[in-house]
């Protein structure tokens, strides 16, 4: 029996570069599994900043907000191994214990990135990032709550974890989609990571490449980007500044838009770790900037806003005092920095 010529063809490729193919790919889960071990890494002379979180649901024409309805924290620290390298981590969301029809919606991320050199050589730098998140797909309040319904009764809570990595002109990234039996919250995080890592190693997911170098040759991440341009907001550089940056394998643009002075802002939180029936502290924070930022995808056009309110000198120099954001059209998340355990009501100037 003669085999038809195309079919001979397609055989015969399949039998050149079948082995390269599955080789670069071998390459791409090492490369990975590399940059899983970077991001898990515990870093050195870390600082933590607490955050408490108000939430805001647009109810026909107007808002309708609640306070403490949530929190989490920014870390900030370097590695253990390479002292020019950084690391961040970020962890937000609500508390179900708190939040208004004991919603439970957060996740968490770690990035560590080696700035460019001094010399502006942007391919001497790197970045890798892992998150997970509690997964939502509502484009409103009453879908989101039907998903929470749906959950609840099914026993099955859906997280979805990202692994990037972006260096020597490539960009790689796996995306693992996983059901828990387990609804783990914000207060679970070790939990919650052991479930994610075992459940995201033993995926077999395909890895996604861009040839980054072509396309952004930075070789940063998103959190890596944004403090770059944090430095920029306070070195009063002239707006707009925009950088790109590489997530899920797909380039970004991060822009600075605007910088202004901020005089004074008056926050009331909690100290972190109190019950929802705390009473509040008072501190008055002066000699700040609010830093105006977009971020848009390159190639789906989707873009979405944020607002840092920044300290100036000092060790709150660079460090959020309020963050403003709104994912979409109902749904606005503030947060504002919490005191240290040791501070009473006080007003702060520079730090």
């Amino acid at each position: 029996m003669r085999l038809r010529p195309h079919f001979s063809f397609a055989s015969l490729l399949l039998f050149l570069f079948a082995p390269s193919l599955l080789r670069a790919q071998a390459d791409e889960k090492v490369a990975l599994e590399e940059a899983l071990r970077w991001v898990r890494q515990s870093p050195r002379d870390a600082v933590q900043y607490n955050y408490e979180m108000t939430a805001r649901l647009r109810l026909l024409v107007f808002w309708a907000g609640k306070d403490n309805v949530g929190g989490g924290y920014v870390r900030v620290g370097r590695s253990v191994q390479e002292h020019d390298v950084e690391l961040v981590q970020v962890l937000f969301g609500s508390d179900p214990a708190k939040a208004p029809r004991a919603i439970n919606r957060w996740g968490v991320g770690t990035e560590v990135f080696r700035p460019r050199a001094v010399s502006g050589d942007d391919s001497s730098g790197y970045s890798a990032f892992f998150g997970f998140m509690k997964s939502s797909k509502g484009k409103s309040v009453s879908e989101m709550q039907g998903e929470l319904a749906k959950e609840s009764s099914n026993g099955s809570h859906l997280f979805s974890a990202i692994l990037s990595r972006v260096d020597s002109g490539r960009a790689l990234s796996l995306i693992v989609p996983m059901q828990s039996n387990v609804d783990y919250n914000l207060h679970q995080l070790g939990e919650a990571e052991s479930y994610v890592f075992d459940e995201f190693l033993s995926s077999g997911r395909p890895v996604k490449k861009i040839p980054s170098a072509s396309q952004c040759p930075r070789n940063a991440g998103f959190l890596g980007t944004v403090a770059e341009l944090i430095d920029a907001a306070l070195a009063s550089n002239k707006t707009p500044v925009a950088l790109c940056y590489v997530y899920d394998a797909q380039v970004h643009t991060l822009s600075l838009r605007s910088v202004s002075p901020l005089n004074k802002l008056t926050l009331r939180t909690h100290l972190p770790n109190v019950s929802k029936d705390a009473a509040a502290l008072e501190r008055t924070y002066s000699g700040l900037v609010e830093a105006e930022f977009l971020s848009e995808s390159k190639d789906s056009g989707k873009h979405s806003n944020f607002t840092l309110v920044l300290g100036t000198s000092g060790n709150l120099r660079g460090i959020p005092v309020q963050i403003r954001y709104q994912p979409n059209w109902w749904f606005q998340v503030v947060l504002n920095l919490c005191p240290e355990p040791s501070l009473e009501s006080t007003e702060v100037r520079g730090n």
